[in-house]
């Protein structure tokens, strides 16, 4: 190893919970017993399950599918950079069995690197990300369609930051 060598932080990646994802965004998961019967009760309806922000600025919703080769199931996954969104939040829904990684940061100007977390997205959740806070660009654990919802106006709306240091996410085998 050379002097400009430098060792890879590592971030273990944490089961997504409401409570662990709140300085970022929304977990959106159905369940219990808040639905509403629908369709003669062959099926229920579980509204308000996150906060859109998608109309700063004439912006409107976009509704999109992100198809990706992905990153193997288990092992490390290195990070490259950090994304924000400052006029909308967005949100992603692995379809199917797909699972995705949320690699979360604080900070105002420039991601801070020191508070970087990883959620494991499983089959049956999803997130919205809230305007402003930075994320890395989407990660699937395996070749996955994720379900995006996210701000569409004529004036382009992400800053991308380059990190500073090499970061890894450890996945856990399933």
């Amino acid at each position: 190893m050379n002097a400009n060598d430098t060792l890879p932080r590592h971030i273990a990646a944490q089961p997504l919970s409401h409570v662990g994802f709140a300085p970022f965004g929304d977990v959106i998961m159905p369940g219990g017993q808040n639905g509403t019967p629908i369709n003669e009760r062959t099926a229920q309806r579980f509204d308000d399950l996150t906060v859109l922000d998608l109309e700063t600025e004439g912006g409107s919703a976009c509704l999109t599918v992100f198809r990706t080769q992905g990153a193997t199931p288990g092992g490390t996954i290195p990070l490259r950079a950090f994304e924000r969104h400052c006029l909308g939040s967005q949100t992603f829904v692995p379809l199917g069995q797909g699972r995705c990684l949320a690699v979360m940061t604080t900070g105002e100007q420039t991601p801070d690197e020191s508070t970087i977390q990883a959620f494991i997205v499983e089959p049956g959740q999803g997130i919205t990300v809230r305007r402003g806070v930075w994320h890395h660009p989407l990660i699937t654990l395996g070749a996955a369609d994720v379900l995006v919802l996210e701000r569409k106006a004529a004036r382009p709306d992400c800053e991308l930051r380059p990190l500073s240091e090499p970061v890894v996410v450890t996945i856990p085998e399933k």
